[in-house]
């Protein structure tokens, strides 16, 4: 508050106290309501409701004491001390006014320590209209502006995104470049954020950014299941965000401008080349910015993580977050799931269930109804179908089921090629439940074609030695395309109708 003359001070407070409303006196005395309310505050804090007897330096003083802190002498407590020890874990201001009460028995009294501190609080540039707990939460955000670099390997020039995290009660950063925002990169920046603090806070707030929020609502936000995995594993409670609420994420959204302005730019005539030359450089930068001195705090980010986060901070579990992604189904007659093109066997009980896979960067793991049935290695080259054989089940389950027999008695409606090419087709993989798939394809392209078109289909996949419904399907069309053309081309006999011989010698008999 800009300091007020002192003679419309005594205005509002003899206007108050013949009990004019703020507008009132604001009108009156030619100044807001705002000055009005805020002197107000100042009188009531100072324990006055007269101006009467005070000389204008003297009301002054009681009114704008921090502007006077010289002259109050060494009773006028260290602002900075407080507001710093405030941050800090069940620290409250009765506590820390009773410790400044043992310095100077003839101090400030308890109102008017707190008004103090709310003046304090207000003159600094951090924003202290929300209080953050010392090792109580972590705010996160992808920059809005990223690093270019040139990719060598594809020749060509992107950008890198920039992830930013900050523990708001120090306000202690971290920043580390990933070629994209998707989900990994997401989960991959937490675990090095973590690591970097070396432990885990209570509370993560996220902005509403895809690669954690599914749905962004103000009362019921729906969190990526792999953000949220993450957030169990290390014991963390994700409380996202509102959308278009910037307060609730305002320090990590001034840790973005901080990092953009002191690092982002301070690099932007840098050439890079690939995305660890990036986080080196922001390394550096880093460290720089974090031993910087505060303004109008003693010490630095440095100094004030190791006094003030550091010792909250939980320690950081033994085994760290390994990535995982999910994907949903039901399980098919086959009793393979299908993860990335590649296909998994589960116990042959389970046929039809829906099912959820867990993939990580090694393992696939199938739950059904919250329970994990199996676990495979991940593939990612050679065979598309892992099985295991004690997922297979013995004969006499099959009866009366999809099996072998089955699409063999299928085949016969169309004739000798076709059973020899679903009887091939079975044998064509290690189990012959893992062909069943291709079967079911075979007899969804066959039901739709002419007995002779599906035969002669089967002959010509057999001849090539192509056991896949994807070759079928094109075999069934060229055989289609040239029995249609054979029949647009044959010629048609009639009574009424001349042959070449009518026109022998060039001569057209009447």
């Amino acid at each position: 508050m800009k300091r007020l003359n002192m003679d419309k001070a005594k205005d509002i407070l003899r206007l108050k106290g013949l009990d004019f409303s703020y507008r009132d006196i604001a009108s009156s005395v030619g100044c807001g309501k705002t000055v009005v309310g805020e002197t107000l505050r100042r009188a009531a804090a100072a324990g006055i409701k007269s101006a009467d007897g005070y000389t204008e330096a003297e009301l002054e003083k009681i009114l704008f004491p921090e502007k006077h802190a010289k002259e109050t002498g060494s009773d006028e407590p260290d602002m900075g001390y407080i507001l710093q020890e405030l941050t800090r874990k069940h620290v409250t201001r009765q506590l820390l006014w009773e410790e400044y009460k043992l310095d100077h028995p003839n101090g400030l009294m308890y109102s008017q320590f707190c008004e103090r501190i709310r003046l304090a609080q207000k003159a600094n540039e951090i924003d202290y209209h929300k209080t953050h707990k010392a090792g109580e939460e972590c705010e996160t955000d992808w920059a809005g502006t990223g690093i270019s670099y040139f990719d060598v390997e594809n020749k060509e020039w992107k950008t890198a995104a920039i992830f930013v995290a900050v523990l708001p009660a120090s306000l202690y950063p971290f920043a580390h470049a990933y070629p994209d925002q998707k989900s990994e990169s997401w989960i991959d920046a937490h675990i090095r954020a973590f690591r970097f603090f070396g432990g885990t806070p209570r509370v993560l707030t996220p902005d509403c950014t895809k690669t954690a929020i599914v749905t962004a609502d103000l009362f019921d936000p729906v969190i990526t299941r792999s953000y949220q995995e993450m957030a169990a594993h290390y014991d963390i409670t994700i409380i996202p965000a509102r959308p278009g609420r910037p307060q609730d994420k305002n320090l990590v959204e001034n840790t973005v401008g901080n990092v953009s302005r002191r690092i982002i730019a301070a690099l932007r005539d840098e050439r890079f080349t690939s995305i660890d030359e990036i986080n080196k450089a922001i390394e550096k930068k880093l460290d720089k910015f974090i031993d910087q001195p505060f303004k109008k705090l003693p010490g630095c980010r440095r100094s004030a993580f190791e006094q003030i986060d550091k010792p909250a901070l939980r320690p950081l579990p033994k085994s760290h977050y390994e990535f995982a992604c999910f994907g949903t189904g039901r399980i098919g007659i086959n009793y393979h799931v299908e993860y990335d093109k590649f296909f998994y066997s589960t116990p042959y009980e389970y046929r039809g269930e829906e099912y959820l896979v867990r993939a990580t960067g090694s393992t696939i793991e199938v739950y059904v109804r919250g329970i994990r049935i199996c676990a495979h290695l991940r593939r990612f080259s050679g065979d598309r179908y892992v099985t295991l054989p004690e997922h297979l089940p013995d004969q006499h389950k099959v009866v009366s089921e999809w099996n072998d027999a089955r699409f063999v008695s299928w085949a016969g409606k169309f004739g000798k090629n076709t059973v020899e090419y679903i009887t091939a087709l079975l044998a064509s993989t290690e189990y012959s439940v893992q062909a069943y798939r291709a079967c079911m394809g075979v007899l969804r392209e066959a039901k739709n074609a002419p007995p002779e078109i599906v035969e002669a289909a089967s002959a010509m996949v057999l001849e090539h030695e192509q056991f896949s419904s994807k070759y079928f399907s094109l075999a069934i069309k060229k055989k289609t395309k040239e029995a249609n053309e054979l029949k647009a081309v044959h010629v048609i006999q009639h009574d009424n109708i001349r042959g070449a011989a009518a026109f022998a010698g060039g001569e057209c008999n009447a």
